[in-house]
């Protein structure tokens, strides 16, 4: 029987576990058919019911399809969030849901768009999490660091938001020590490559709530390499406002905390070198440098299982190499800039990503500094169209850098480019 519009509730709990299954509500409805078979039960779920049940438009459901769901689920039918589950689960301390939420979303000012929700969510319907969801989480959580260098941060951001909804709704309800730790690393990472997805678009103040909150997951887990991550991030947006010496200083503390990863230590390090040379101090740049010469100049790509965190799978010989462009090009170290960036292209592998693009620009501007116009174009050209493909600030941003030493009057392939490059 439908419930009237008015009177309806969203069934919240089902919703966080069927995000938590990373399932579509297709994907979800295929699910629980095949469940009914293999119990013995043939059902004909689809989408259409999923969404009443979400909604809250069907409060019941068949015994059938009851014990179908709890096989998918892994949950029983009393914390599926329907109406009458027979039995009253006792509410979750306002106090240990709160945490929950803030430990996930800073804790500090208003928090990110819909935040009223999920604490809506986590006082009424908590939902516990066994090995198995959190180990899909943790992949999932992986998984988001790879896309992020093939999609636009505005398609990703809503996706790694329902994701993070998913992790506070199982931290919730979850009591096991070592569950909760892999949880709240979990969205400590995701919380940290949200905040870099918000940076990307402009939003630094959603992007430092994000940073906290990814940072409270550090310390709390006490990981060293996420706090590392974060404080990288951190430069990044310190840079931006125009302060290089506090953008040193956060990455050089993030160097220090990066552990035994060698493409995260080169990745922090060289963040470093890069913000010693904005400011001007050239001893401690170029020694940053060396050490990220060191730990990256010969990497490889980086390959599935290879133990690399996900924020720093994107880091190798060819990516080292643009920074070391990077930095002597702010030293004004032209021919150094130079050789640079001829190592960072023979290192360049193939695909469209946002590291290629941002490569590619640094390229561009390490040749042009030489003269070498035909080159720094066609490197610049094929950046540009990447960086407005995948919408790519950091790249965008040094091919603008390049503007002022192309040749003037501008011939029209340099027109078409700064025309390309100075669009937001």
């Amino acid at each position: 029987m439908s419930v009237p519009i008015e009177r309806r509730l969203p069934n919240h709990a089902l919703r966080a576990l069927r995000q938590s299954l990373h399932m579509s509500q297709s994907e979800f409805a295929r699910a629980v058919q095949h469940a009914g078979q293999a119990l013995g039960e043939p059902n004909t779920c689809n989408k259409r019911l999923i969404q009443k049940w979400e909604s809250g438009e069907h409060t019941d459901c068949r015994p059938n399809y009851r014990r179908a769901l709890e096989r998918v689920t892994r949950a029983p039918y009393d914390r599926l969030g329907f109406l009458n589950a027979g039995s009253v689960q006792p509410a979750p301390t306002p106090w240990r849901a709160l945490a929950a939420i803030e430990s996930l979303h800073g804790g500090r000012g208003q928090p990110v768009p819909a935040a009223y929700d999920r604490l809506r969510h986590a006082f009424e319907k908590p939902v516990r999490a066994d090995a198995g969801s959190v180990e899909l989480i943790e992949a999932a959580t992986d998984r988001f660091f790879d896309r992020e260098h093939h999609q636009r941060a505005s398609v990703l951001q809503s996706a790694l938001t329902r994701h993070i909804d998913a992790i506070a709704a199982l931290l919730t309800g979850t009591s096991r020590d070592a569950l909760r730790r892999r949880l709240t690393l979990a969205g400590g990472k995701s919380a940290a490559l949200a905040g870099w997805l918000a940076f990307d678009q402009a939003d630094t103040e959603g992007a430092h709530r994000w940073w906290d909150s990814a940072l409270a997951a550090a310390r709390t887990t006490g990981d060293g390499a996420l706090f590392a991550c974060a404080l990288t991030y951190l430069s990044h947006s310190a840079a931006e406002r125009g302060d290089p010496a506090t953008a040193w200083q956060l990455a050089h503390t993030a160097a220090a905390h990066a552990g035994a990863d060698p493409r995260t230590r080169a990745w922090t390090t060289g963040r470093a070198a890069q913000e010693a040379a904005q400011f001007g101090e050239a001893p401690t740049a170029l020694n940053e440098l060396n050490r990220a010469v060191k730990l990256g100049g010969e990497l490889p790509p980086s390959t599935p299982g290879d133990g690399t965190p996900p924020w720093a799978r994107f880091v190798d010989a060819a990516y080292i190499w643009a920074v070391a462009a990077n930095v002597h090009g702010h030293l004004g170290n032209t021919i150094e800039a130079h050789t640079a960036a001829t190592r960072a292209i023979a290192a360049l592998a193939a695909g469209q990503t946002k590291i290629r693009a941002l490569i590619l620009a640094e390229a561009a501007y390490a040749t042009a500094a030489v003269g070498e116009m035909d080159f720094a174009m066609n490197y610049a050209s094929e950046a540009a169209t990447l960086a407005e493909t995948l919408e790519s600030t950091p790249a965008r941003r040094r091919l603008r850098a390049l503007i002022p030493l192309l040749p003037r009057p501008l011939n029209a392939p340099a027109r078409e480019l700064v025309q390309h490059i100075t669009i937001d």
